[in-house]
This record gives C-alpha cells, sequence and structure tokens, in this order.
C-alpha cells in the first residue's frame, strides 16, 4: 500500500512520541460517564435505589469529585435539610439534581440559605423553611443577591411592608425565583380584570393566596370563567376574591359542589339565574366555607325541629348562619326559646336572631322590657333596629334604652338562666 509523504510522516512523529490517551467522541464519553456508579456517600444517605435513581439524572458534563459530593450531601442534611434529613435530601434532590453540579460551590449556596433564612425569618419556622427547600430546591441554587434584589423588587411593586413580605414569602417562597416582571404581570390582572389594585384589597389577597403571582393567566382566567358559568355576575368577582383569594386557585371541581350545594339544600332556587348571585352578595365568604361545615349547619337546624324547606329558607334568609360556629348557635337558639319563649317555627321569621350581638340585642331589650313591665313578644323583640324597636315596640326613647345599655344591669340580669 502506498501512502503519501505527508502520512509516512505523520505515523513516523505518532511512533516517536510518548503514548497519550486521545480525548474520546463525545458519544462515547457519555457512554463512560453513564457508567460510572453514584458516589459513596450518596449510597449512605439515600440507600443504593434511590441513589442510582437520583444519579441516573444528574446533569450532563463533568461533575464535582465523590468528596464534594460528600461536603454537599453532608451539608444539606445538617443545614437546610436538617429538621429531617432522611425523608428531604431524596425529594430535594430529586427535584433539582442541579444541585450536584453545585458541590463545588458551597459556599455561595451557604450564602443563599442564608439569605433564605433571613427573609423567612428561620427562627421562626425551621420546619416550614426545611420544607420549601426540599420542595423548591432552586432557591438555594439562586444567588443570594439575586434572592435579596427579587424580594426588594417584591415589596416595592406590590407596598407589602418588611413583616407582610415575610408572611407572603414563607407562606409562597417560590415568588423569588419569579422575574419582576412576571409579578407585575399578574398585578396588571389583577387590577384590570378585578380592579384589585395596591392598598387594602390587594394586600388582603396578597396575604392570604400569594400563590395567584405565579398562576398563569389562563389558569386564573379559567376560575372566573367557571364562576361566571355558575351564574356569579361579573361585577361581583372582584369583592369575592377579595373575601375569599383562594378562589383563583381553588379547583373547579370544588367550586362547582360548592355552588351545586346551595341549590340542592334548597337555599338557592335553580331559576332564576340571578339566585346565586344574590345569595352571594349578602353571604360573600360563601367560598371559603367547607362543605361538610355546611351540612353541619343545615343538620342542626334540623334536629331543632325545622323541616328541610324551613331549615332552606332560614340559611337562604340570613345567609349568615352558615358562618357562626355551631356552639354559638345554640347558645342562641337556646335563648330564644328558652329565655325569651319563642318558638323553633318562629326563629324561622326572626333567622337574625342566631347571628346577632347576643348581649347588645336580645338580652339588653329583653331585660329593658322585663324592668319597665313591658310585655313583647319574641318576634317584636328582635325587630331589626334599636330605633325601630324604641318607637315600635317598647314606646321609649332611644337614649333611655342607650343609658340601660350603659348602666350593664342586663349583663348581670341573666347570670344563671338556664341557656
Amino acid at each position: 500500500m502506498r501512502c503519501s509523504p505527508a502520512t509516512a510522516a505523520g505515523w513516523l512523529l505518532a511512533a516517536t512520541l510518548p503514548h497519550q490517551r486521545l480525548p474520546l467522541p463525545p458519544r462515547a464519553a457519555a457512554v463512560l460517564q453513564d457508567d460510572l456508579p453514584p458516589p459513596p456517600a450518596m449510597v449512605d444517605a439515600l440507600n443504593e435505589a434511590r441513589a442510582i435513581e437520583i444519579w441516573s439524572r444528574r446533569p450532563a458534563g463533568t461533575l464535582p469529585g465523590a468528596q464534594r459530593q460528600a461536603e454537599l450531601l453532608d451539608w444539606l442534611r445538617v443545614g437546610p435539610l436538617a429538621h429531617d434529613p432522611d425523608r428531604l435530601l431524596y425529594t430535594c434532590l430529586s427535584k433539582e439534581p442541579r444541585l450536584l453540579k453545585r458541590a463545588s460551590s458551597l459556599p455561595a449556596l451557604r450564602e443563599s440559605h442564608a439569605a433564605l433564612a433571613t427573609l423567612l425569618r428561620e427562627d421562626l419556622s425551621p420546619k416550614r423553611l426545611a420544607e420549601h427547600i426540599a420542595h423548591e430546591p432552586g432557591l438555594i441554587i439562586m444567588r443570594a443577591s439575586e434572592l435579596l434584589a427579587n424580594a426588594q423588587a417584591l415589596a416595592t411593586t406590590t407596598g407589602l411592608s418588611e413583616d407582610q413580605l415575610t408572611r407572603v414569602l414563607r407562606e409562597a417562597p417560590a415568588l423569588l425565583l419569579c422575574e419582576p416582571g412576571v409579578i407585575e404581570q399578574r398585578l396588571q390582572w389583577l387590577s384590570e380584570r378585578l380592579d384589585i389594585t395596591s392598598g387594602g384589597r390587594l394586600t388582603r389577597v396578597l396575604l392570604r393566596a400569594p400563590l395567584v403571582l405565579r398562576l398563569s393567566r389562563s389558569t386564573l382566567t379559567a376560575r372566573l370563567t367557571c364562576l361566571l358559568d355558575l351564574g356569579v355576575p361579573e361585577e361581583t368577582l372582584g369583592a369575592l376574591v377579595v373575601r375569599t383569594p383562594r378562589l383563583l386557585h381553588s379547583p373547579q371541581s370544588e367550586i362547582r359542589a360548592k355552588s351545586l350545594w346551595l341549590r340542592t339544600a334548597g337555599v338557592v332556587p335553580e331559576h332564576p339565574e340571578t339566585a346565586l348571585g344574590d345569595f352571594l352578595k349578602r353571604q360573600p365568604d360563601y367560598y371559603s366555607l367547607g362543605i361538610k361545615g355546611c351540612d353541619a349547619t343545615l343538620c342542626w337546624l334540623r334536629s331543632l325541629g325545622l323541616d328541610a324547606s324551613q331549615a332552606a329558607e332560614l340559611l337562604a334568609s340570613e345567609p349568615g348562619v352558615l358562618s357562626m360556629p355551631l356552639e354559638q348557635l345554640q347558645l342562641r337558639a337556646s335563648f330564644f326559646v328558652r329565655v325569651i319563649g319563642g318558638t323553633v317555627a318562629e326563629l324561622v321569621s326572626v333567622p337574625h336572631m342566631l347571628t346577632c350581638d347576643l348581649a347588645k340585642v336580645p338580652m339588653l331589650r329583653h331585660a329593658y322590657c322585663l324592668t319597665n313591665g313591658l310585655s313583647v313578644s319574641p318576634t317584636d323583640l328582635l325587630v331589626k333596629g334599636d330605633a325601630s324597636f324604641c318607637m315600635e315596640v317598647a314606646g321609649c326613647d332611644l337614649d333611655d334604652l342607650n343609658e340601660f345599655e350603659a348602666d350593664g344591669m342586663h349583663l348581670a340580669f341573666f347570670q344563671g338562666a338556664g341557656m
């Protein structure tokens, strides 16, 4: 076989040089890399099966050596994840294998963890912080300076105070991973779509549902569309969200189930279509209530002796009953029946008895009537408004009733009364 002079010279030169390992093609290098077993420290920390699983998902390219990986795992276990390292370490690494590539950057990781601990006030809840880091490991991969800058941008954009910012970040620390522009877009959506702008309304929403700043516009819009389809008027959406901010990320099935409960129980009729909106105007907190609690209230009303239609009528007339604790409802019902002498049937005609201020309304008025020798029916006693009571029922001046209340005699009047 003949060869060119250049080729022959190349062979001769290669033969005279010491033996060297030539670089492998990229595909061959990847095969060798994939054949590497996980570091012994990872096997010890996670067990072999989990270590192999995490190691198989490690980032491409050359990683810090076994000693660096051991240092990283030790730091995670005794530092950020010290609350429950056996459980949280696997969660953390499975969600963010890129941490393995940062094993040689422990000082930067420590700085990020320290910054995060300061922003979230780790001393208040180290357990919560550990859980957050395990489920959002990107928080410690981000540089400390970036975390602090994003926190400042969030406070400036939303108008949150330092304490409010801490509360929001402890609830949703992943907001620190968001670009300021994304936050601004969500705030603009809240303003344009729901008229929720900077101030008390926005602060309430962010403190109770900070995740709204991370959700996509399609997700947020889907919740509003669901409410509109159920019959909620457009003009009431903002008020509902302010009262129950988690509506914006509640499952749509849950929203539908709560709306269906009102119709199934007979509280809201199927027709007209405005019935649900009318109910929500008087009970804007309804979607913050659980169906089990509503069922318990309905069962309690039935236990008093009301039939299904009477119980539904009472709830429709006084929706605030659904928000009252059962023990408070029981106290008011007992006072109406056992002290004032009303009947359960009469309670349906004065349902606000179950939600009013017990001391300032029925106790005060009943004591005043007894003191002045007035015989008043239970339903008349509960006419709405002190001015109406004085003019239409007691035949007195409002100043007389206020003076009687100021003396405080009505509070001692019923001590020992069986309720």
